[in-house]
């Protein structure tokens, strides 16, 4: 397994609506800690943000928000914000090359750069499936690779973030080769080796896909710490082939 992680620039300087007006009103955008693409082409996210309830109120409830709903909450001296929005055509764009490949994203991502309007990304998966992802989504974003090298956490530590299932339904994931390219497995191969159905199968696994992916292979630590062989400085590989 491999890693690598990048910085994503957006063309116009953010990438949904929603997210300039936060910034305009003084709101500071800090993490997004998980992404859920619906049927329906639009998204809920739930992100780390820090600024004045009243502002950010202000900000989302703006008609050009695009924002459907939201929940504000406050958990260890955080404000963490839940909402339901349609994304931007690039937003959209990103997200569908993510999901034409067998990787996977690693949470939370950080915003950075001059304003956090840039997002650090981290992705994990095959060589090949993360050279191609960097080269469609360079046709997209401005991309600049920050790290990337072999993915080698340490065995033996506890698998915080899954449950018993989770955790025995992922391993045969692996073991059967669910996250090669191609995949020779699906959700109906699986579910014969546990027992249970597909849909359940499909349901474990897209959970799990949307915790801290770096955690779940093998119980490392986050893939932004990657417990593996940086590649970078005079030992870099080559980045990735862009696509333009």
């Amino acid at each position: 397994m491999r890693y690598v992680t990048y910085v994503l620039t957006p063309q116009q300087g953010y990438f949904d609506p929603g997210e300039a007006l936060l910034r305009e009103c003084g709101v500071t955008l800090r993490t997004i800690q998980d992404i859920d693409f619906l049927t329906d082409g639009t998204f809920v996210t739930r992100r780390e943000i820090r600024g004045d309830r009243g502002d950010i109120i202000s900000a989302l409830e703006h008609p050009d928000s695009k924002v459907f709903d939201y929940l504000l909450s406050d958990v260890d001296g955080n404000t963490i914000l839940q909402m339901h929005y349609q994304p931007s055509e690039q937003t959209t764009t990103l997200f569908e090359i993510h999901r034409r490949h067998a990787v996977l994203l690693d949470y939370p991502m950080e915003y950075t750069g001059p304003e956090n309007a840039r997002l650090r990304v981290s992705q994990i998966g095959c060589e090949s499936e993360l050279q191609s992802l960097v080269a469609e989504t360079r046709d997209a974003v401005d991309l600049e690779i920050e790290r990337l090298g072999r993915y080698d956490p340490s065995d033996g530590q506890p698998l915080t973030d899954l449950t018993e299932r989770q955790r025995e339904v992922l391993s045969i994931a692996i073991e059967a080769g669910y996250y090669q390219e191609p995949r020779e497995v699906t959700y109906q191969d699986i579910a014969e080796r546990l027992g249970c159905s597909a849909g359940t199968v499909g349901q474990h696994l897209r959970r799990i896909e949307s915790q801290l992916m770096s955690t779940v292979i093998t119980g490392g630590t986050s893939a932004t710490g990657h417990n593996s062989t940086s590649e970078t400085g005079s030992n870099a590989e080559p980045r990735p082939p862009s696509g333009r």
